[in-house]
């Protein structure tokens, strides 16, 4: 037995070992450990696109293509919340030295530094530092935590030869290798366009946090960081690295938001709304609100439902109106992974009216657009009766 002991140790820290191996390069480039966020930290997240040199032919990266994902990011350790407002590639804003383009050229033009410029123009929010990744993050990253599941919502086709990107997904709940994961988060060409994908990377970093907390994603981490790694450059400092890593730990609240606006010239940003947002979730004093049932009455709420549950749709109409709402059914070709209540921004809403109707809430770019609530119907669904739809 004394025998036994030891040698069950020696396997766990060789256990220990192989597990922690693949995060040394990395902690050994940033030289950091994990340490507590002290202060809000805001960061632009920058997507780049591949540059190709000749016909069909990548370019060595150098991060300095088209940011076609941009991202704003506060790491609120105060109020324990991960803020991320996607920006659309589209957008048109006035670039210094260039004049008016849409967004993803300050990149190409000026680097990061630029970007962070002109996002700090369009928000008014000062930003801490960057992280640009390539697209080649998303295959490594992806199949180093050994795919995720994910909800296609339609059925996606489109290849494109130069990019060797060849999409062809169904509709339905399934689990994505890297590359299809890949195409899930690129795809746009639908009546949408860059806002459904927008939709879509919400929906993907939701399914991503559910993922790492499982004991399998947990164990997965370090092979994923080692993996990506080298698809990636940022400005952040060794301490700033080492507290969004400890920040990170504590598992904090993600909120995902859209830019509010509308289809137009690009994307075109109504500036009020875009105010209330960023005081919201980036400002350092947030302004407090409540909302009661009374709130709700006036507001526009669609309920989203696939073919199997058109009866809990109607009967979800019906509780909605005697609420004071107005009410759109619209159907859609794959069920909601769950049933919940969504709002791009307006958070005590959706819990009141989550409360409400018996299901959970949360803050999502994944709302309808020009909805103030969205009501997803899932298979999960419990009907008057308590059986599921």
């Amino acid at each position: 037995m004394r025998r036994v002991v030891p040698l069950l140790v020696l396997i766990l820290l060789i256990g220990a070992a192989w597990w922690a191996y693949p995060l040394l390069q990395p902690l050994l480039r940033f030289g950091a450990l994990p340490r507590k966020l002290e202060q809000p930290l805001t960061v632009l997240v920058l997507g780049v696109a591949p540059e190709y040199k000749y016909y069909h032919q990548r370019a060595p990266e150098d991060f300095r293509g088209l940011s076609d994902v941009n991202l704003l990011v506060r790491f609120d350790p105060g109020a324990k919340r991960v803020s991320v407002l996607s920006i659309p590639r589209d957008v048109y804003v006035r670039i210094p030295g260039y004049g008016w383009y849409i967004i993803n050229h300050a990149n190409k033009f000026g680097g990061p530094e630029l970007a962070k410029q002109v996002v700090t123009d369009l928000t008014g929010v000062q930003i801490d530092g960057y992280v640009a990744v390539s697209v080649e993050a998303i295959r490594n990253g992806v199949d180093a935590l050994g795919g995720i599941t994910v909800c296609v919502e339609k059925p996606m086709q489109y290849r494109d030869t130069a990019a060797k990107l060849d999409i062809n997904l169904e509709p339905g709940c399934q689990h994505l290798n890297g590359m299809q994961a890949e195409g899930y988060l690129r795809f746009r060409h639908d009546a949408l366009g860059d806002i459904g994908r927008i939709q879509r990377q919400q929906a993907f970093f939701n399914a991503l946090k559910q993922q790492l907390l499982t004991p399998a994603g947990l164990l997965r981490i370090p092979q994923a960081i080692a993996s990506v790694e080298q698809n990636i450059r940022t400005d952040l400092s060794r301490e700033q690295i080492a507290s969004l890593m400890g920040f990170a730990a504590q598992q904090p609240q993600l909120v995902s938001l859209l830019t509010p606006g509308q289809f137009g010239q690009g994307w075109e940003v109504n500036r009020a709304e875009l105010g209330k947002l960023v005081q919201r979730y980036f400002g350092d004093t947030p302004a407090a609100t409540q909302a009661t049932l009374e709130d709700l009455r006036g507001q526009q709420a669609v309920v989203l439902y696939a073919a199997p549950q058109e009866a809990a749709a109607i009967e979800m109409r019906r509780k909605l109106r005697e609420l004071g709402l107005r009410v759109l059914l619209r159907e859609v070709e794959s069920t909601p992974p769950r049933s919940e209540v969504i709002s791009n921004g307006a958070l005590e809403l959706a819990q009141v009216l989550g409360e409400a109707i018996g299901m959970p809430s949360r803050v999502s770019g994944e709302a309808v657009l020009y909805a103030d609530l969205t009501v997803r119907i899932g298979a999960d669904f419990a009907s008057p009766n308590g059986q599921n739809q």
